[in-house]
């Protein structure tokens, strides 16, 4: 398979009520667990909303993902998640940090917006992410081909919790380190279904869209990064 970078000429979107609302929400969630943890936070850095929700609304607008199932690696607050589903997406987050598992669901309920926010890895059973001189690599399970393990017999892929099967989702969302930039498009494209849009927050003003197509390798295009003044 193969990733083909998607152009989005970067765009714009009009933010609602609800959507400032859920911002500033989430805004005074990161200021206060910051002020509560001080120095002793872990290695977290929020993107900016509005050009997460401009980038969401415009795939969506575009049609661009197979369907409306939405999953996003590291959800920290959960703010992309909830907007996710406030574009109508079946909203997952999936957080290795307890303590923001608990405050981006307290955020969610208290907004009134329905999202699943998942305690665990991005990666599913079987994978692994190993560090290298170039940042950290997917390692892909080692799949026994016998007549007592089947893909029928194994099912399908899935996160502990989520309802949909990991090729049920259509669009995922990340904001990964640098380091791990090239382990998210990897993971993208083992475990995501065909035609499923993988959208990687880089920076505050360089938003880069994948999709995954048949074929091999990266197809790039330079006017796929979205490039923010």
């Amino acid at each position: 398979m193969a990733l083909e970078a998607i152009a989005m000429e970067g765009p714009e979107a009009r933010v609602s009520d609800h959507v400032a609302r859920l911002i500033a929400t989430c805004s005074r969630g990161w200021e206060q667990f910051f002020a509560d943890h001080d120095d002793q936070a872990p290695r977290f850095v929020p993107s900016v909303p509005e050009r997460v929700w401009a980038v969401l609304a415009e795939v969506t607008r575009r049609q661009l993902p197979p369907n409306r199932v939405f999953c996003e690696w590291g959800s920290g607050f959960g703010t992309a998640t909830c907007l996710a589903a406030l574009l109508g997406y079946e909203a997952y987050g999936l957080e290795i940090d307890a303590e923001l598992v608990r405050l981006s669901r307290a955020i969610a309920r208290r907004l009134g917006i329905p999202v699943q926010i998942l305690c665990t890895s991005l990666l599913p059973a079987g994978y692994e992410a190993s560090a290298g001189v170039n940042g950290a690599a997917l390692v892909t399970p080692a799949l026994m081909r016998d007549s007592h393990d089947t893909t029928e017999a194994r099912g399908p892929l899935r996160y502990d919790g989520m309802e949909s099967a990991i090729a049920d989702i259509g669009l995922f969302f990340a904001y990964p380190w640098p380091e791990e930039r090239a382990l998210m498009r990897q993971l993208f494209e083992a475990v995501a279904r065909v035609g499923a849009l993988l959208v990687v927050y880089h920076t505050d003003t360089d938003i880069r869209v994948w999709q995954k197509v048949e074929g091999e390798g990266e197809l790039e295009d330079s006017r796929a990064h979205v490039h923010r003044p």
